[in-house]
């Protein structure tokens, strides 16, 4: 097949490059900036580029990366542009708002398929995207309701080509609820975190636990404010979850109530060893 990256960042560039390393597809490459599309096409990360309304019309499937809020004005600004009855997909952490707004277009000549391949760093580009990026890593397809099946199973057997461990087929909306709590609640508590006035004098009394629950406060600003405003309500609940356990530990250790804290340590290892 022909694949088309539209986005040689980091996780359109390790897309490319998974492609390249785990398939035997022809990987069509299209950045905004021609110097990365340059380099990727030296580095042979994609087979070939040129016009990506050309591009679009040779591509069995269409992966676009781009911020957010960028996606659907892409896809609707070259919709006659893309192959017929070939995927178009999309690697956002956020499900629900692109793919109501795709499902209310009608006589779409492609299927377009939510997708967000699980993984990333806290750096970002091209020149940081790897060929590894998704080892053990999970797929997630979130396909519209009237999506065939068969195109679903192509774009998830393409997933598994390029050596994803898991794939998950699911509604937009389960995805963006279990992302709020297992992606987008961890950078909020990352953040708020390293706000503390003391968080500048941490060396020399920093260790692991410092290092775990501060990594993620390295993060793209821009793209990250479009996340969390695009996925607002079940990442309000998480924070509105998070602060009321947080004032658990409060009222308890205000209290000197040391049976109800080590309770409620308790009950948090337990589900931790649980659930892993």
């Amino acid at each position: 097949m022909n694949i088309l990256i539209c986005g040689l960042g980091l996780i359109g560039g390790s897309l490319a490059k998974t492609l390249k390393k785990n398939t035997n597809h022809t990987v069509l490459g299209w950045n905004r900036t021609d110097t990365v599309t340059e380099k990727a096409l030296r580095d042979g990360v994609i087979d070939r580029t040129g016009d990506i309304d050309a591009l679009m019309a040779e591509a069995d499937i269409t992966f676009i990366n781009f911020y957010p809020d960028a996606i659907v004005p892409f896809i609707l600004a070259h919709k006659d542009s893309f192959k017929r009855d070939s995927i178009v997909t999309d690697s956002c952490g956020v499900k629900t708002k692109i793919c109501r707004e795709m499902a209310q277009q009608r006589d779409l000549p492609f299927y377009f398929i939510g997708a967000h391949p699980m993984a990333g760093r806290e750096v970002s580009g091209y020149d940081n995207s790897l060929d590894d990026l998704y080892d053990n890593a999970s797929f997630i397809c979130t396909p519209l309701e009237d999506t065939p099946r068969v195109k679903s199973d192509a774009l998830v057997g393409l997933a598994q080509q390029m050596g994803f461990a898991r794939t998950v087929v699911t509604t937009p909306e389960h995805h963006d609820e279990m992302i709020a709590f297992t992606s987008q609640i961890a950078h909020v508590l990352a953040c708020s975190y390293v706000l503390s006035p003391l968080a500048p004098m941490h060396a020399g009394y920093s260790a692991g636990s410092y290092r775990d629950v501060s990594r993620v406060a390295r993060i793209n600003a821009e793209m990250w404010t479009e996340l969390f405003l695009d996925n607002k309500e079940p990442l309000v609940r998480e924070i509105d979850d998070l602060v009321s356990n947080l004032m658990r530990f409060k009222y308890n250790i205000v209290n000197g109530d040391g049976a109800a804290l080590t309770a409620l340590m308790k009950e948090g290892n337990r589900i931790k060893e649980e659930i892993g």
